[in-house]
């Protein structure tokens, strides 16, 4: 269920956001959707690779080749 939340800007903030809605044909609460959420799929993302990067460090950054990666995953069958 989507849930409501209240934003305040500045008046240049403000400004700029009408502006930059009515020009992309959308409007304010659409493009803040769209910002906050590409905004927290990049953080994410982040998270994700920063857990893979430690991950690998905790491994000494041991490193496998092509082949013994499709091994461990069980795709090595031709």
């Amino acid at each position: 269920m989507a849930q409501a939340t209240s934003v305040r800007f500045d008046d240049e903030t403000s400004k700029l956001l009408t502006v930059y809605a009515q020009a992309h044909g959308i409007s304010k609460s659409d493009y803040i959707k769209q910002v906050v959420s590409q905004s927290l799929e990049d953080w994410l993302d982040i998270q994700a690779a920063d857990e893979a990067y430690q991950s690998w460090k905790a491994d000494k950054f041991e490193t496998k080749s092509w082949q013994e990666t499709l091994t461990e995953l069980g795709l090595d069958h031709e």
